[in-house]
């Protein structure tokens, strides 16, 4: 598994902690969660009769049933719709995939018999068992409830697969445009090293925050020259391509893809340099030296980074604070007490000892290269 200390990134899904979390933190990464999108269990009637009558209209292969709960809500629109009669004609010839007994149970409530359910209880799994399979010219039915899921449907598109999404669930904004706001300016500040973004309304949310905050252009530039931007599928990058940024995909929407992306990605957007015979790298909370992983606030960090960008070169107060984003209204009093925690972070490391952040009278500071 790989080493990710130092690194914070940011989770953005519909759950207060995505397993996503659990599976970085292994790598020994912090991470932040936030919950940027609102998942609500009440279909768009309209959305889901419209799927419904595309669904029926041709044989279907495969349907995949991610919970009893969400069948429910799908089957009370196609009663009122008048399509239950063709819709049972179609399940009936369909292998039917249930995520777990109480979804096999709705469907067995409808008389049909033959059903699959997955020993691990999870959607996923069944994406995962067609997309292990030939799809191309077969027709799928999902009815879906989290935004990985449709992300699985566009993967078994790019397979060959015609996917008819049956969506009983809502997407929506967080009840609080704070969690979001104090994100966009966690990123601003360059306080995480990534950002993960497993859905496309993920992505929205937080773009469309940016934007009602005046900062958009900042958070993108953020994106663009110093933060990865690791995306569980190609509907969560699509909104950040819609504004010329690249956007690194997972191979598949599966969790352990999605953290090989940011292993793969993130050692190349930290600032590397030589240091006194010593390899330092330095990252959005933390600096490692050689295999030492030493936390470091976010006043002296910022000023590390912006003497790490120009080695050996003198910078004023000024300077240290045009290269740090929110730092206008900082003075030179605060430059210099971060400065000065930032020597004593260096005792105990490799470094100690070394006159690494010099002083140069009446001009400023400079990293000894």
């Amino acid at each position: 598994m790989e080493d990710l200390a130092g690194y914070t990134v940011a989770v953005l899904s519909e759950r207060r902690r995505h397993d996503l979390a659990t599976l970085l933190e292994a790598t020994s990464a912090r991470t932040i969660n936030v919950q940027a999108v609102r998942s609500v269990a009440q279909p768009v009637a309209e959305a889901v009769a419209v799927a419904t009558r595309t669904c029926v209209t041709r044989p279907v292969h495969e349907v995949i049933v991610s919970s009893g709960l969400g069948l429910r809500a799908w089957l009370r629109v196609v009663r009122q719709t008048g399509h239950l009669d063709a819709l049972l004609d179609r399940l009936t010839h369909a292998r039917l995939l249930a995520r777990d007994g109480h979804a096999a149970d709705t469907l067995r409530d409808l008389g049909l018999s033959q059903i699959w359910a997955t020993t691990s209880t999870t959607t996923e799994d069944l994406f995962r068992y067609l997309l292990a399979q030939p799809m191309i010219g077969r027709r799928v039915v999902a009815q879906i409830e989290s935004e990985p899921h449709r992300e699985y449907c566009e993967a078994l598109r790019r397979n060959g697969a015609t996917v008819v999404e049956v969506v009983t669930n809502r997407f929506l904004p967080p009840l609080r445009s704070d969690v979001l706001r104090r994100l966009c300016g966690v990123i601003i500040r360059r306080q995480v090293d990534a950002v993960a973004l497993t859905g496309a309304t993920a992505t929205e949310n937080l773009l469309r925050q940016a934007e009602a905050d005046g900062v958009l252009g900042e958070v993108l530039n953020a994106l663009t020259a110093d933060i990865v931007p690791a995306c569980l599928g190609h509907l969560a990058a699509e909104p950040l391509r819609a504004f010329g940024l690249s956007a690194y995909v997972a191979n598949s929407p599966a969790l352990p893809d999605l953290v090989k992306v940011l292993a793969d990605q993130l050692p190349g957007r930290s600032l590397q340099l030589d240091v006194q015979g010593h390899r330092m790298e330095i990252r959005s909370q933390a600096m490692v030296i050689g295999h030492q992983v030493i936390p470091v606030q976010p006043g002296p960090i910022s000023v590390l980074r912006a003497l790490a960008r120009r080695p050996g070169r003198v910078l004023s107060p000024a300077e240290i604070r045009a290269a740090t984003p929110s730092w206008a209204d900082v003075d030179d009093h605060a430059v210099e007490m971060a400065v000065s925690r930032l020597r004593r972070t260096f005792g105990d490391t490799p470094l100690d000892g070394v006159d690494l952040i010099q002083t140069v009278m009446r001009r400023g500071y400079r990293l000894a290269a």
